[in-house]
């Protein structure tokens, strides 16, 4: 409070004195009322307002995520304990593996005998090929002896014996021929076959590594350890561990269908913690529900307090404040000035050195000013200080360097 201030109080408090000895002497009735109260007045002023809205919720420590095993199997271990520190990706509970690693040995010995069919494949593959070239030449070399003598015989010049004998050579080669393509088209079949059992035993193989894998239960996210839900020698059926992720606190509120428009992603608000002393913290709006809850009609935010000092403790009653209707270039009263008198808002003005009360109808105010919409004009000297201790035609004593009465 200013010097200003304090001296007006001072003479508020002599004034009051002064009544109360009035009406304990002998003086006059009515001298009392003659008494000016002293007070102090400003000036109606324009300007821009925003109204504040204030929501309660509770301060919340990240995400709370349940960590469970891929598949049900009897917990050998769980490495870790309450209030520890996880990384993403460390193994923080044990299944029993044998089981597991020996389906994984069994695999890998199946790839390793799969692995050798396709090398005596290709070898097979090979000698047809060369049967095949060979099969290939003598059957070309029997057709054109056949065809020799069968002209030597049209000519005379060789015998029937000779030209049967021919033509059963040229027969039995090209039946070479086709019995070489055949075991050539067999080992090339073969060779798609192993090459087959070598995929089906790679896949064996890393479904087996899979099922090894998922024996260890590892964090998917950083966070802190909230509950260990089973001990080794139980049935892993369900969560194992639930994780609270760490990062910045967030304080979770519902506001209704008028104010959802003025929490944006992004802004920034103002977080009051009453335990941890109620200072103003400074947060942000991470997310905002696009659609109401279908019961409460509510919609859900998530408020980041990145700094939130030790004292803030998930749990914590937290209220976000935040800004929502804003007026510019309005009539603009400290919000004390208006006074509350048979159910109707006064402010009082001055003239002809007594309280003249004005009917006003007010707007939004921000806590410290109210927007006056109907009562009211720019420039109007109304009193702000003293105007609970006067009534309609008051006498007044204008004590702020203001015009006097």
């Amino acid at each position: 409070m200013g010097f200003k201030g304090r001296i007006t109080y001072l003479i508020l408090a002599l004034f009051l004195v002064t009544v109360l000895a009035a009406g304990c002497g002998q003086k006059p009735p009515g001298q009392a009322e003659s008494q000016k109260v002293p007070v102090e007045v400003a000036k109606v002023t324009r300007g821009a307002i925003t109204q504040p809205a204030r929501v309660t919720g509770t301060v919340q420590a990240g995400t709370t995520i349940n960590v469970t095993a891929a598949l049900p199997g009897k917990l050998k271990a769980v490495l870790v304990n309450v209030g520890d520190r996880v990384s993403r990706g460390q193994v923080i509970a044990q299944l029993d593996d044998s089981d597991a690693a020996a389906r994984l040995a069994q695999a890998r010995a199946g790839m390793e005998q799969a692995g050798t069919a396709p090398a005596q494949a290709e070898a097979g593959i090979k000698q047809a090929e060369a049967r095949v070239k060979q099969a290939e030449a003598q059957a070309g070399l029997d057709a054109a002896n056949l065809q020799r003598i069968q002209t030597l015989y049209d000519q005379g010049a060789a015998s029937q014996q000779q030209l049967d004998a021919a033509r059963t050579a040229a027969a039995a080669s090209k039946e070479n021929l086709a019995a070489a393509q055949g075991a050539l088209e067999a080992a090339r079949a073969g060779l798609a076959s192993s090459q087959a059992q070598i995929a089906t035993a790679e896949a064996a193989v890393r479904q087996a590594q899979v099922a090894l894998d998922n024996c260890y239960i590892k964090a998917p996210v950083d966070g802190v350890v909230a509950a260990r839900l089973l001990e080794p020698g139980e049935t892993a059926q369900g969560a194992v561990v639930t994780l609270v992720t760490t990062g910045d606190l967030q304080v979770e509120i519902n506001v209704t269908e008028e104010d959802i428009n003025y929490l944006q992603v992004g802004k920034k608000v103002s977080v009051e913690v009453p335990a941890a002393g109620n200072k103003a913290l400074e947060g942000s709006v991470a997310s905002s529900s696009p659609a109401a809850d279908k019961s409460t009609r509510l919609y859900s935010v998530k408020v980041a307090i990145p700094d939130a000092p030790a004292e803030v403790k998930p749990g914590m009653a937290a209220t976000v404040v935040f800004q929502t209707r804003e007026v510019q270039n309005a009539l603009l009263v400290p919000k004390n000035a208006v006074v509350n008198r048979s159910g109707q808002s006064i402010v009082y003005t001055v003239a002809g050195g007594k309280a003249v009360g004005q009917v006003v109808t007010t707007g939004i105010d921000d806590g410290r000013n109210i927007e006056i919409l109907k009562g009211l004009n720019e420039g109007t000297t109304i009193i702000v200080k003293g105007q609970d201790f006067v009534n309609e035609s008051q006498p007044v004593q204008i004590v702020n360097g203001g015009p006097q009465a």
